[in-house]
């Protein structure tokens, strides 16, 4: 769901304008029987920490990653020994690092030498009831393929010291709008602090959030499932620009 943005020049110095003495990485196409490229994938150009990991790994439509993937494995192990033997180090593991979720792992299933959970990306928003405004049409396009399609409703989220008033017409957010809680209206749904910003980039779902903050809270069942349809958890892997 986020995703860094290049430009053509970009790509090209990715690809092709680094140094070996700048983050080198090495692109590694894969090639079916008949020499037809059918997908890739890319990892450094040296070992890391005693390992060499896979950051990108991607195939055509069509292909079977439970093929193409053990093949990709012997490569890196085979590579990371060839590294280690090249700078005088060692080379014990080898892996991926493709976000929290990626049909290599599904491949691999519980072969993989060792789990880790990925990291999470710190992110602000100056102006979210602007950015709100900015994607209302994706907003309205998970409400119309859910099971509140053309529903009606008006929601106050509550951020305790400010809050944002939602109101919906069948389907439609016809209102996104600054709210104040108060004593006598807290709204039907709260956040503190900054934790709204996890479910509106996907990184965790309501619940997860009410289960670890005990401020999250909603009074409401059908705001939660609205909350829920609005915001879905929904797994990024950001590759940055380095």
């Amino acid at each position: 769901m986020i995703a860094c943005e290049r430009t053509p020049e970009l790509f090209r110095y990715e690809l092709m304008g680094r140094s070996e003495n700048n983050n080198c990485w090495v692109d590694c196409m894969i090639e079916d029987k008949a020499s037809k490229p059918v997908g890739f994938f890319r990892h450094p150009g040296y070992n890391q920490q005693g390992s060499l990991a896979a950051s990108r790994y991607e195939l055509k439509t069509g292909i079977s990653w439970l093929e193409a993937t053990p093949s990709v494995v012997r490569y890196l192990w085979a590579k990371g020994q060839e590294y280690a033997k090249r700078d005088g180090g060692e080379c014990s593991w080898i892996g991926f690092v493709l976000g929290a979720a990626h049909p290599a792992y599904v491949a691999l299933g519980n072969r993989l030498p060792t789990i880790r959970d990925p990291y999470a990306w710190y992110l602000r928003i100056p102006d979210v009831r602007g950015f709100l405004n900015h994607i209302k049409p994706v907003l309205e396009k998970r409400l119309a393929e859910s099971i509140a399609t053309g529903h009606s409703c008006e929601i106050k989220i509550s951020f305790y010291r400010s809050g944002l008033h939602f109101v919906m017409e069948k389907g439609r957010l016809t209102t996104i709008a600054p709210w104040k809680p108060t004593p006598e209206d807290g709204g039907v749904i709260a956040f503190p602090g900054l934790v709204f910003l996890q479910m509106l980039f996907g990184y965790r779902g309501y619940d997860e959030l009410q289960y670890t903050f005990a401020d999250c809270w909603c009074d409401s069942e059908e705001v939660r499932a609205l909350i829920n349809i609005l915001f879905p958890k929904k797994l990024s892997n950001v590759y940055p620009i380095a």
